[in-house]
């Protein structure tokens, strides 16, 4: 017969063997899920039921623990331009211009390559244009023919002079109301042939224009002062109107840089201030001017649009350098960060 004591002998010896086959069992288990998880695993806490101790699932607690880290994260580095009061950015060209043909034909030369200068209004490229100069040529002479101006300004002379002579017939009675009646008429179509010239010639006139107009939309010009960052043509292509861009060209005096400043920095900037940049990896100190401040904000990174030009008149900087602008920092920022780094520094147990 089973005694109570020896009941009491068997579970005392049970209890610890299965406690150990379950730590056995979930060791590894935990040992992966915390190796996949950069924090440090703290040994859950155990509770006790019924007298036996079995261990809290470890997975919850890393998991936990995990989300609160990024968490933390995330939230210091939307706050790091708040509470430092620095906006990093690049400068770029001010303008940046594709030049395109206005028609479509072979390019007959191109007047430069790619790192010139240009001035507004230079000759980059000239499209083939023989036909228009030749018809150019032709509207000139029409232009100029001044045989029928003559020969029309001679005819009203000559009927001015004839209605002269007949009104004097007429006042002695030499000549009929009917013969001067006549003369009057012809004199009016004199006239009416005289203003038809000269409007045939006024048309030739702008024949003439037109033409001269087509020559120079055959000649490609800059559009702006900068410099040839590009030449995507050569002498001899065809320029269709599906890709007409000869060239583009690059403004870098002055420079442009966007910033995306904190909503938190939005009041202490202004159109029109003057800030202080850091351009370069020498963190040269310079002046710029803010032109534009976008009046709508960023949803995504919670930040609005900044525009600094940057004067370039010597050609110190380059379009690409990083520019740090410094604005001041915020006391929202600098109070929230340790606030919000504390819950990653420790757990309590």
């Amino acid at each position: 017969m089973v005694t109570r004591k020896s009941l009491l002998t068997v579970l005392a010896v049970a209890v610890p063997a299965g406690v150990f086959a379950l730590t056995a069992f979930t060791e590894p288990v935990e040992s992966v899920k915390s190796a996949a998880v950069t924090v440090p695993v703290i040994a859950p806490p155990v509770a006790a039921v019924d007298g036996l101790a079995e261990p809290v699932a470890a997975a919850d607690h890393v998991q936990s623990r995990s989300a609160i880290t990024v968490s933390a994260r995330s939230r210091n580095e939307k706050n790091t331009a708040e509470s430092t009061g620095i906006v990093e950015a690049f400068t770029e060209p001010y303008r940046d211009v594709a030049v395109a043909a206005p028609e479509m034909g072979a390019l007959a030369e191109i007047k430069v390559v790619e790192g010139d200068t240009v001035k507004k209004g230079d000759l980059i490229a000239v499209l083939d244009n023989d036909i228009l100069r030749a018809s150019l040529e032709v509207a000139r002479r029409s232009m100029s023919a001044e045989g029928m101006l003559q020969s029309a300004q001679a005819d009203l002379q000559m009927k001015k002079t004839e209605q002269e002579k007949l009104k004097q017939l007429r006042e002695r009675n030499h000549a009929s109301q009917q013969e001067l009646d006549r003369m009057e008429t012809d004199l009016l179509v004199a006239k009416a042939r005289l203003l038809s010239v000269r409007e045939e010639l006024e048309v030739k006139q702008l024949e003439f224009r037109r033409i001269e107009a087509q020559l120079e939309q055959r000649s490609i010009r800059a559009p702006m002062d900068g410099i040839i960052s590009d030449l995507s043509r050569e002498a001899g292509e065809f320029v269709s109107p599906s890709d007409p861009t000869i060239a583009r060209i690059v403004q870098l005096d002055p420079l442009l840089v966007v910033f995306s400043v904190p909503l938190a920095q939005r009041n202490h900037i202004s159109k029109h201030q003057r800030v202080r940049l850091k351009i370069g990896a020498t963190e040269e100190v310079q002046e710029g001017i803010v032109e534009y401040v976008s009046p709508t904000s960023d949803s995504s990174n919670s930040s609005v649009r900044v525009k600094v030009r940057v004067p370039n008149s010597d050609g110190r900087f380059q379009s690409g350098e990083r520019t740090v602008l410094e604005l001041a920092p915020t006391e929202e920022g600098s109070t929230k960060e340790p606030q919000e780094a504390t819950p990653v520094a420790r757990r309590e147990p």
